[in-house]
């Protein structure tokens, strides 16, 4: 199953979505951590055994400013974070990670794990399949779970839209051939963005002007 927390109501800092995968009582994945409140702290708690996993879709720091204090409510467990190594100069880089552009400079506390364009990612009981969709920036991926109809797409791909490919980290020549990708997968897929609501893949590929017209 697949818990969504959507640009959660009471968070003083604009964040991206973040959601938990996993069984309640077993072990669970976080893909994105941007929320700073206790609430997702909370729900994992009560509801999962551990944490096996943190998966960034990329190193905004919308999208990570909250992995260092989640890490800290679990002291003396490891739990691994997996970012695609094209990112990882942004973690600790205010400029890179966008953060210097609301007036905060956000700087990461913690080490990643590489992970690479195609790979299945075995955590656990989870399976994810790793898609390297580069534009909005260098490192960006996409994680797809067959196991839960699931695709988290981070800023590549919205409901209707895709991310923005003007930052300083972007590769707006790499849109197209990112987005063929996704093109492949089957349309029953779920898909989880970073932004805004739910969609199905489907969908986005008669709907969204930026899939349609590929």
């Amino acid at each position: 199953m697949v818990k969504a927390f959507l640009n959660p109501d009471g968070e003083k800092d604009f964040s991206a979505n973040t959601y938990v995968l996993g069984k309640i009582g077993g072990s669970c994945l976080i893909i994105d951590l941007g929320m700073q409140s206790d609430e997702l702290f909370a729900y994992v708690k009560k509801h999962y055994e551990k944490c096996s996993g943190i998966l960034l879709t990329h190193a905004h720091f919308d999208h990570i400013r909250g992995v260092s204090a989640f890490l800290k409510r679990f002291p003396g467990k490891s739990i691994p974070v997996y970012l695609h190594p094209n990112d990882k100069a942004l973690i600790d880089d205010p400029e890179q990670n966008a953060s210097i552009m609301t007036g905060e400079k956000v700087r990461g506390n913690f080490v990643t794990l590489d992970i690479e364009d195609g790979e299945t990612l075995d955590i656990k009981d989870f399976h994810i399949q790793v898609i390297h969709t580069p534009f909005h920036t260098k490192g960006s991926v996409c994680y797809l779970s067959n196991d839960d109809n699931a695709l988290f797409t981070g800023d590549t791909l919205f409901k209707n839209s895709i991310g923005r490919s003007d930052l300083v980290v972007s590769e707006p020549e790499k849109i197209e051939p990112s987005l063929r990708k996704l093109l492949s997968l089957r349309d029953t897929l779920v898909v989880y963005p970073g932004h805004g609501p739910l969609s199905n893949l489907g969908a986005e590929k008669k709907n969204n002007p930026f899939l349609s017209s590929l």
